[in-house]
């Protein structure tokens, strides 16, 4: 019986594993250039910047620090692809990065494309 749970497990594995977002950076998630026509991965990057540019208009000019921004238009300038790590120091920062979170999430994208984390975890 458990050689063949083993058995079912390992191929849900590797489909799980095949089927990973490490795989999204492929150039099927890029636009289409002769149509114009736009990837899953390209159009969440389209609504994350109207969404950060939208959220950016609500709050001070200069409330999010140099790096925090940075960290963001570098996440987008890679097609908001790979791992990013815009890190919330401020009050103001993670308030904005919520804010973007559940305006990402009303239209129906994961956390985890999000850039908003911090690489030492949580501060």
């Amino acid at each position: 019986m458990m050689r063949k749970l083993l058995g079912l497990i390992i191929p849900f594995a590797l489909v799980a594993t095949l089927s990973s977002p490490a795989l999204a950076d492929s150039d099927e998630y890029k636009a289409d250039m002769q149509t114009g026509d736009k990837s899953w991965r390209a159009q969440k990057c389209a609504v994350y910047q109207e969404t950060r540019a939208e959220m950016l208009d609500e709050i001070p000019r200069g409330a999010l620090s140099p790096e925090f921004a940075k960290a963001e238009e570098n996440y987008i300038k890679n097609g908001c692809a790979g791992r990013a790590y815009a890190c919330p120091q401020s009050k103001t920062e993670l308030d904005y990065a919520n804010k973007m979170s559940f305006a990402m999430m009303s239209h129906g994208l994961s956390g985890t494309f999000l850039p908003y984390g911090c690489k030492s975890g949580i501060q």
